[in-house]
């Protein structure tokens, strides 16, 4: 259902309450794309008030030197791979990089996307029943507008908040919301062009965990997992089209091709779907079952194969693709991703392996894409986040710190480390132009200065 939103409030400012809350049996966050305030080693931000709204480090309002060439438009990256191209940027860390900015955004796991040089993300401000999607200089951190509207917390067993990217597409974003509601904003202004319910449209109830898909823009329309796989036109909001009904899961598809033909693979809560993006039509599945409904990562397309991996203890599956069926090569635990996507390179993944409610199990490894057999493991960072460039890792610990290492299968070596903030962190770090972007759950959001001297 299309419908226009008079519900759609401006600028909501308000002070961030931290709240303790469990930590079980989550594992939507696909963010996981997953960062947060309260202690920072250097640059301290202040807190937000009710009457100034976000606030940001003085400091950075003079720092004004990136350049704007790269850009991360949404979730995983312009390649959506989980891997940027950046090399110009400040590796040596034995002078730990200093946090330049830091706003209060509210509760949730949303990454953040950046294009022109401005920063999209969303937030659920503490003590209030709506979702705020935000618009930021991405440099400076000032508040270039925000828009809010009606949004349920979620809270259960985690602390709740939307979880989907924003995804950029030339003048628009999309935002996907905790309760479903997909609307297309002018990246200007934030003013909404439409909203889209995909509870109305599919018939469904909210899931468990909430909404969590982000927007995959596919030629003149969006693409977005919600048990079916649905297509809606981009300049009208109206379903194109849509796959079977599945039980919705919490991660974002992956867009490949094969043999010059388009598909997509979706990981719901049921297994794998490979859909034919000609006819539409889910041509393959394999069940991959998680004991409490929580799939909630991207697949990972390479070379004719595919790469699913999931939390509590089930592991992953690398299967063989080849245009109708899907054939498992292996299947074992040596990686499973609570909410984290691995990144692939040079024929290794890296990821999180182990569950978020047990952190001090949790590790990060290295697997052969091949085999699937362990390069090395890395205790003590818990069931944090990571992405990589082409030749470093950059961890987001579940506590806050920020590690960078060198991105090889011979051995975790850590090249550095900053505490950025004091609070769960889930959310995948993002470099983009020299600045990473470090998110956390009870609404910081921070940017670390890794900029080049000129």
């Amino acid at each position: 259902m299309i419908q226009t939103d008079k519900s759609i409030q401006t600028k909501l400012p308000f002070q961030l309450k931290l709240k303790n809350i469990p930590l079980m049996l989550t594992g939507l966050l696909v963010l996981l794309c997953g960062c947060d305030i309260i202690g920072f080693s250097t640059n301290q931000a202040g807190s937000t008030s009710a009457q100034d709204g976000p606030k940001t480090n003085a400091n950075a309002v003079a720092v004004k030197q990136t350049v704007k060439k790269f850009n991360w438009p949404c979730w995983r990256g312009p390649e959506k791979n989980g891997l940027s191209e950046e090399t110009n940027w400040n590796t040596n860390w034995e002078t730990p990089p200093k946090t330049l900015w830091a706003n209060q955004i509210g509760i949730g796991y949303s990454a953040v996307s950046i294009d022109k040089g401005r920063l999209f993300t969303m937030g659920h401000p503490a003590g209030t029943e709506t979702e705020t999607m935000w618009c930021f200089d991405a440099v400076t951190g000032k508040e270039i507008w925000s828009k809010s509207y009606p949004c349920v917390l979620l809270n259960h067993l985690h602390k709740g908040g939307p979880c989907a990217t924003p995804t950029i597409d030339g003048d628009f974003v999309y935002f996907n919301s905790r309760e479903g509601e997909v609307r297309k904003v002018k990246a200007k202004d934030g003013e909404v062009v439409w909203t889209v319910s995909l509870q109305k449209e599919l018939g469904i109830d909210l899931p468990e965990w909430g909404f969590s898909c982000s927007a995959i823009v596919n030629g003149g329309e969006i693409i977005f997992e919600a048990g079916s796989v649905i297509g809606i036109d981009k300049n009208d909001g109206k379903i194109k089209w849509k796959t079977r009904p599945r039980m919705p899961g919490y991660g974002t598809p992956e867009m490949f091709t094969f043999k010059n033909k388009p598909y997509l693979c979706a990981l719901n809560n049921e297994g794998v779907s490979v859909i034919d993006m000609t006819s539409h039509q889910e041509i393959t599945f394999y069940p991959w079952d998680s004991p409490y409904k929580t799939n909630a990562t991207t697949p990972i397309w390479h070379n004719g194969q595919l790469f699913i991996s999931t939390g509590y203890n089930i592991g992953c599956t690398l299967l063989d693709f080849d245009g109708k069926t899907l054939t498992e090569v292996y299947k074992n635990k040596n990686m499973r991703n609570h909410m984290n996507t691995c990144v692939l390179q040079n024929g290794y993944l890296y990821g999180v392996d182990g569950n978020s409610h047990n952190p001090r199990t949790v590790t990060i490894n290295c697997i052969d894409w091949k085999t699937g057999q362990i390069s090395w493991e890395q205790k003590d960072l818990g069931c944090g986040a990571l992405m990589a460039t082409r030749n470093h890792l950059l961890v987001l610990s579940d506590t806050g710190e920020l590690v960078l290492a060198k991105l090889t299968p011979e051995a975790f070596q850590e090249l550095g480390r900053v505490r950025v903030m004091q609070e769960q962190c889930w959310t995948v770090p993002t470099l983009c132009n020299g600045l990473i972007y470090c998110r956390g759950a009870d609404g910081t959001l921070a940017c670390v200065d890794v900029r080049t001297k000129p």
